[in-house]
């Protein structure tokens, strides 16, 4: 009787400790998960990735859900700070950068870039009563100004490249964080990202204006590992088919003027 309490007993322990395991491997599998496009967003960046509440908007969140569906995969944002993005896809926590990266030639030593789905280009933001004074690209870059830019981003490296009479370059974590500065003129103008200088006109147009020309010309895409061609081939494919099918213009036009798609085609 002894003997077999005793091997009741351990059938029930082992069967405890084998349950215990399974429990703690299924509650990692969400970040390891087959099934899911980690995708890497810097929410900072409306109309193009951004937070509404707590949920993830904009053009890249909207792109991202449908890509996912597109792969039968379930999406999963993963936030991160701008300057994380190629480091945690190169580390494997991430499958693909979907925040707003321009295709840059540095950048593509360290990741592939997908077909780009945007075309783009730098925009310069100023207060209202600045437009009858930097009226003009040429203008502005001979002027003795003080310059927002959003750090490691591209605007930071073409202004300190082109801007050679700035007075002071501006740094900041986020194209929100110059309307401050804009109004209260501690900066003459702020250059970023045309859909950004867009949005931040939209919501302070009593006090903010925009010179929408662009000072370059830049494409939005996707970065992907140089290890996973498959990955991107599979991505191209389904963005050539969102280019032919309306898919993507539908979801552009959502978050961006007619007239903004008509300037950078």
């Amino acid at each position: 009787m002894a003997k077999l309490l005793i091997r009741i007993l351990l059938v029930i322990l082992i069967t405890f400790v084998v349950s215990s395991c399974t429990t703690t491997k299924d509650a990692a599998r969400p970040d390891q998960s087959f099934d899911s496009l980690l995708v890497g967003v810097t929410p900072v960046y409306p109309p193009v990735i951004f937070k509404q509440g707590r949920k993830f908007a904009g053009i890249e969140a909207d792109l991202a859900r449908q890509l996912a569906i597109e792969l039968g995969k379930q999406v999963q944002f993963v936030e991160l700070a701008w300057k994380d993005q190629i480091p945690s896809l190169l580390a494997g926590k991430t499958d693909i950068i979907m925040s707003g990266m321009s295709i840059t030639s540095k950048r593509k030593i360290r990741v592939n870039f997908t077909d780009h789905y945007l075309k783009s280009g730098l925009a310069v933001l100023m207060h209202v009563e600045n437009a009858q004074i930097y009226y003009s690209i040429e203008d502005i870059q001979q002027s003795l100004l003080q310059v927002g830019v959003v750090e490691g981003t591209t605007s930071d490296v073409f202004v300190r490249k082109n801007f050679p009479n700035a007075m002071r370059i501006a740094s900041y974590q986020r194209a929100g964080d110059a309307v401050a500065p804009l109004k209260n003129k501690s900066i003459d103008i702020f250059v970023h990202d045309a859909p950004s200088i867009m949005w931040l006109v939209s919501e302070n147009e009593a006090d903010l204006t925009a010179l929408l020309h662009p000072l370059n010309e830049e494409e939005l895409a996707w970065g992907v590992r140089r290890d996973d061609p498959e990955l991107l081939k599979q991505i191209n494919s389904i963005l050539n088919k969102w280019k032919n099918d309306g898919t993507l213009n539908r979801i552009l036009l959502k978050w961006l003027p007619s007239q903004y798609l008509e300037r950078f085609k």
